[in-house]
């Protein structure tokens, strides 16, 4: 994660959450008391009516849970696929960068053999070696002539030769330099578009976890109150009213796991490792032809927990990769987790976690065909294998 990234965290949703439209849910005043309930119980008109009153806004609440959703989901989406065209592109950046190397080697060891032929040339006359080969000592030897002529021959040609190879590596090495910088230029280009739809994603996603929170608690109130009308007796109705708390509280992290002495944590229990980093042309429908992460098998709803401290620096929607959390360590080091389940992540954008902490919990969003942990690491934006990256550093993914 770059500065400019880092600055945007300090926005916060509520400078974002006007890119966001989204219904709104019923105004406070339509929602019926817990009084209104207790009342309506004793008539069948007014409690058919109040059933169908919170049936309606139950659905309203839904909808606009949805619609904030669906915005959150497009612009993860959206963000998801300018990083991927940064990943590409720093992918290819690697690959000319060792071409200019190899190619400014060529040049330099072109450049060497002509400099000994330089030295040659001037340890036998310099520009007059025609006449030291053809003059010097014949003694009217014609045979003797004849092998010094061919010997100019083939330093001429060897001559030719080389100041033709080091012309060539040369050119080649400054049209890879070019190449490359043509390629960073345009890397530095998505990297800037890739910030404006991390911008959006972050605004929606925030945007959308508060719409949707807002209606989930609404919807456990609007639900116990359904059922109180629909009890067998008061009593039954009051004990709904009791028990709205707890339901609201029933999604919620687990506990956490320890850290090794270096501070990092296995992200996940042990599972199969299903997916290795690389190439992968039997990949999943959507998913991307390059697997940039480590797959753990483990059952739907196994804790996540943060392999190392950091701040979260994404927590959402993110394409084919489902709900997705990032966590950036500060000094060039970015995890990230994938598909989790719905309403699996229990961490925001901006907040500190310690290493093993709860942070989600497995699901199979996205592009995955089952249930499991996509496991990313990232040096300064870049990802690599994680396997011996966490290796390194005392923690065995998968097992």
């Amino acid at each position: 994660m770059g500065p400019t990234r880092r600055a945007l965290l300090a926005l916060g949703a509520a400078g974002v959450v006007g890119l966001v439209a989204v219904p709104l849910s019923a105004q406070a005043d339509e929602y019926p008391s817990w009084q209104d309930v207790l009342d309506a119980r004793g008539d069948v008109t007014e409690k058919a009516k109040e059933i169908a009153k919170i049936k309606a806004l139950l659905a309203r609440s839904q909808a606009a849970a949805d619609a904030a959703q669906k915005v959150a989901e497009q612009r993860g989406t959206e963000y998801q696929a300018a990083q991927a065209r940064v990943d590409t592109a720093n992918e290819h950046l690697r690959v000319i960068e060792k071409q200019v190397e190899a190619d400014d080697k060529r040049a330099a060891d072109a450049k060497q053999r002509a400099g000994q032929l330089a030295a040659q040339l001037s340890r036998t006359g310099g520009a007059d070696v025609e006449t030291t080969l053809l003059l010097s000592g014949t003694d009217g030897n014609a045979d003797d002539f004849l092998s010094r002529l061919g010997r100019l021959s083939k330093l001429t040609e060897s001559n030719g030769a080389i100041a033709e190879e080091a012309a060539a590596a040369k050119n080649a090495a400054a049209a890879t330099q070019a190449q490359m910088q043509q390629v960073k230029e345009q890397l530095n280009d998505l990297k800037v578009k890739a910030e404006v739809a991390f911008k959006a994603a972050v605004a929606a996603s925030e945007a959308a976890n508060a719409q949707v929170q807002k209606e989930q608690k609404l919807q456990v109130e609007l639900q116990a109150q359904l059922d109180a009308l629909q009890a067998d007796s008061t009593a039954t109705a009051r004990k709904y009213q009791q028990g709205v708390r707890a339901r609201q509280a029933a999604q919620s992290a687990g506990g956490g796991v320890g850290a090794n002495s270096g501070g990092w944590a296995n992200p996940t229990l042990a599972g199969p490792i299903t997916g290795v980093y690389g190439p992968r042309p039997d990949q999943p429908a959507g998913a991307n032809a390059f697997h940039r992460g480590t797959d753990v098998g483990v059952a739907y709803g196994t804790p996540i927990y943060a392999a190392h401290a950091g701040t979260v620096t994404y927590a959402g929607w993110f394409g084919t990769y489902g709900y997705w959390i990032e966590i950036n360590d500060g000094d060039g080091v970015q995890t990230g987790y994938a598909h989790i389940r719905p309403g699996g992540i229990f961490v925001k954008v901006g907040q500190q976690v310690a290493a093993g902490q709860n942070i989600a919990s497995v699901g199979q969003t996205g592009a995955a065909t089952g249930p499991h942990l996509h496991f990313e690491v990232r040096l300064n934006e870049v990802a690599v294998d994680a396997q011996p990256f966490m290796a390194a550093r005392g923690i065995t993914l998968g097992g």
